[in-house]
C-alpha cells in the first residue's frame, strides 16, 4: 500500500466530525481563534449546510418563477413542456393531427407524428412533475440537488467558507436564476455536472463500484440530455478515471461504468424507433431536414431548402436563426469566443458582483488543481460550442459553467486575503464579520431575486396572460385559432399544445382564414374562437 492510499484510507475513518476538528486546526494556525463552542455549533451547521443550500436555492427560483405551474414562455420551453406531458401520459409520441399544418409549433414535428425534436432525457426528468400535475416540480427539484451540489463541492475541495461565499456568488447570478426559472434542458445537464464530479470524488477517495456507477449513470443521462456538453464533460472526467485505472489497477471499474453508460445511451435508438420508425433516424435529424437544413454544427450554411413551409410569424423566426447562422460562419472564431465568454462573465458578475471579476483574474492563476479542474471543463464548454450558431447572449448553453466560475472567482478572492493577511497581525475576520457578512449576503441575493422575478415578469406577461385568457373561456373543449399581430417578439410562443392532443380541451392553432373551415370539419364538437393578438379580443366563431 503506498503513501496515498494511506491517506486516503486515513480521511475515510475520520468521518465528517473530525474533517471539521481538522480545519478548525487549520484556522488556528493562520492565527484565527476558534471556541469550542463556535466549533461544535459549525460541525451541526456543516452537516446541514448542503441541504440547506439546496433548499434555498430552489426557494429562490420558486420565487423568480412565481408558480408550480408555470406556462413556458419561449419557444424551446414550449417543445419540452408537450415531450415531458407525453412521457407523462406513456407515450412517446402521438399521432399526426389531421391538418398539421394548423398546429405548426417550433422544435415540433406535426408529421409523420407529434413529438419533440429534443433528446429525451430532460423530459424524462420533467415527467414525474407533470404527472403530478406540478410542471415546474422537478425543475425545482434538480435545482435544489445542484445548489446543494455548490455547495458541498466547493466545501470538501477549499472549506466552509470558500463554499459559503461560492454558492452566495452563483446562486443569485441574474443568468442562474432567469434560465432555471424555466423549462430549459441545460437546467438537468447541470445537476448531471455536479453529481457525476461528487461520484468521481466519491470513487476516488473510496474505490468504491457504486461510485463508479452513480458517476457513470449521471454522465449516461446528461448524454441523452445534451450530447455535445457532456461530451465536453466528459473529456477530462475520462482522463482521471483512465490515469487512476492504471495507476491502481481498478480497469474492471471502468468496465462496470461503460456498461453501466451504455446501457443508459441504449434509450436513443429506442427514442429514435418510436417516434420516426427508423432506430438510427433520431427526431432531431428529421426536424432538421424538414425546418431548419441549416441549423447543424460547422462553418458552412446549407443551401438546402427545407422540406415544410412555416407560417409568416415562424417563417420569421426561421429567416433570424438562418441569419445566425450566416454571421456565426463568416465571423473570425476568436471574436465569437470572446463576445461569447464576455456575456457569460457579464451574467456570472452583474450587479454587485462586479469587484469579483479582479478576483475571478487571480483565481486563474493561483485555483489550484480543483479550481483549473473545474473552469477547465467550463472553458471546454465554450469552445466546444463555437461550432453552433446562437446569439451571445443566449448563455443558457453555458449554465453549466457559472457555478466553476463563482468558485474560482472566490478562490482568488482568497489568495488575495491570504496575502493580504501576510502584510498585518492576524485578524479574526471570519468569526467576528460572520453575522454581518451572512446578513449582507441574505440582502444582497435578495435583491437578486427580486430583480430577476420583475424581468421574468416582464417578458412573460404576454403569453401568460393569453393563457390565462384561454383557460377562462366559456365552452369546452374547444379550438383557438390565433391571428398573430405583424409586429410582435417573434421568440415569445402563443401556438402551442398539450402533448396529447386527443384529450387536450384546447387547441391552440394558426388562423389560417378560410381554411380554418376545414379544421372545424374534422373537429365538429370544438366550440371555435379566434383570438386577435392585435386587438387581444376572443370572438367565437359560428358553424
Amino acid at each position: 500500500m503506498d503513501e496515498s492510499e494511506r491517506r486516503e484510507r486515513r480521511e475515510r475513518e475520520r468521518g465528517v466530525g473530525e474533517r471539521v476538528r481538522v480545519s478548525d486546526e487549520g484556522e488556528r494556525g493562520r492565527g484565527i481563534p476558534v471556541r469550542p463552542a463556535f466549533s461544535r455549533l459549525a460541525t451541526r451547521v456543516s452537516r446541514l449546510a448542503p441541504a440547506l443550500a439546496g433548499v434555498l436555492t430552489a426557494l429562490a427560483v420558486l420565487i423568480v418563477w412565481g408558480s408550480l405551474d408555470p406556462v413556458p414562455v419561449m419557444h424551446d420551453e414550449w417543445a419540452y413542456w408537450l415531450q415531458a406531458d407525453q412521457y407523462a401520459h406513456l407515450r412517446w409520441s402521438v399521432p399526426s393531427p389531421a391538418m398539421p399544418e394548423f398546429f405548426e409549433q417550433l422544435y415540433v414535428l406535426v408529421t409523420p407524428v407529434f413529438a419533440a425534436k429534443y433528446w429525451p432525457g430532460h423530459a424524462f426528468a420533467l415527467a414525474p412533475g407533470f404527472a403530478l400535475g406540478l410542471p415546474a416540480l422537478m425543475p425545482l427539484v434538480l435545482t435544489a440537488v445542484t445548489g446543494a451540489l455548490v455547495f458541498a463541492l466547493a466545501r470538501r475541495t477549499a472549506g466552509v467558507r470558500v463554499a459559503a461565499a461560492t454558492w452566495v456568488l452563483w446562486v443569485g447570478a441574474f443568468g442562474n436564476l432567469r434560465f432555471r426559472a424555466a423549462y430549459f434542458s441545460e437546467v438537468t445537464t447541470s445537476c448531471a455536472w455536479l453529481t457525476a464530479w461528487w461520484a468521481l470524488l466519491e470513487w476516488r477517495r473510496t474505490r468504491r463500484t457504486g461510485w463508479m456507477v452513480a458517476l457513470a449513470a449521471a454522465t449516461g443521462w446528461g448524454a441523452i440530455t445534451r450530447p455535445a456538453t457532456m461530451f465536453v464533460f466528459a473529456l477530462p472526467v475520462g482522463a482521471v478515471v483512465l490515469y487512476d485505472a492504471w495507476r491502481v489497477r481498478v480497469w474492471r471499474h471502468v468496465g462496470v461504468g461503460l456498461a453501466v453508460g451504455t446501457l443508459v445511451l441504449a434509450v436513443l435508438p429506442l427514442w429514435s424507433a418510436r417516434v420516426t420508425g427508423d432506430w438510427r433516424a433520431t427526431p432531431l435529424a428529421l426536424y432538421t431536414r424538414q425546418y431548419l437544413p441549416f441549423d447543424v454544427p460547422g462553418y458552412a450554411v446549407s443551401a438546402t431548402r427545407p422540406e415544410r413551409v412555416l407560417p409568416p410569424e415562424m417563417q420569421r423566426v426561421r429567416g433570424f436563426l438562418h441569419d445566425i447562422k450566416r454571421e456565426q460562419a463568416t465571423a473570425p472564431v476568436w471574436r465569437t469566443f470572446a463576445e461569447r465568454a464576455g456575456l457569460l462573465l457579464r451574467d456570472a458578475f452583474d450587479g454587485w458582483r462586479l469587484p469579483f471579476t479582479a478576483a475571478f483574474a487571480v483565481g486563474l492563476v493561483t485555483a489550484g488543481a480543483a479550481g483549473w479542474f473545474a473552469i477547465g471543463s467550463a472553458a471546454l464548454l465554450v469552445v466546444a460550442y463555437l461550432s453552433q450558431a446562437h446569439t451571445a447572449d443566449w448563455t443558457v448553453y453555458y449554465l453549466e459553467a457559472m457555478p466553476a466560475v463563482a468558485f474560482v472567482s472566490v478562490l482568488g478572492l482568497e489568495a488575495l486575503l491570504a496575502r493580504l493577511g501576510r502584510r498585518r497581525v492576524a485578524a479574526p475576520w471570519p468569526a467576528r464579520l460572520a453575522v454581518p457578512l451572512g446578513a449582507a449576503a441574505v440582502l444582497l441575493v435578495a435583491v437578486d431575486v427580486a430583480r430577476a422575478r420583475a424581468v421574468l415578469a416582464r417578458v412573460a406577461a404576454q403569453p401568460r396572460a393569453f393563457h390565462a385568457a384561454v383557460d377562462r373561456l366559456p365552452k369546452r373543449p374547444n379550438i383557438v385559432f390565433v391571428h398573430y399581430a405583424e409586429r410582435r417578439n417573434m421568440h415569445l410562443a402563443l401556438v402551442a399544445n398539450r402533448g396529447v392532443l386527443a384529450s387536450a380541451d384546447t387547441w391552440v392553432v394558426h388562423d389560417r382564414g378560410p381554411e380554418n373551415a376545414q379544421l372545424l370539419a374534422v373537429a365538429p364538437g370544438r366550440t371555435a374562437y379566434v383570438f386577435d393578438e392585435r386587438a387581444g379580443t376572443f370572438t367565437e366563431l359560428a358553424r
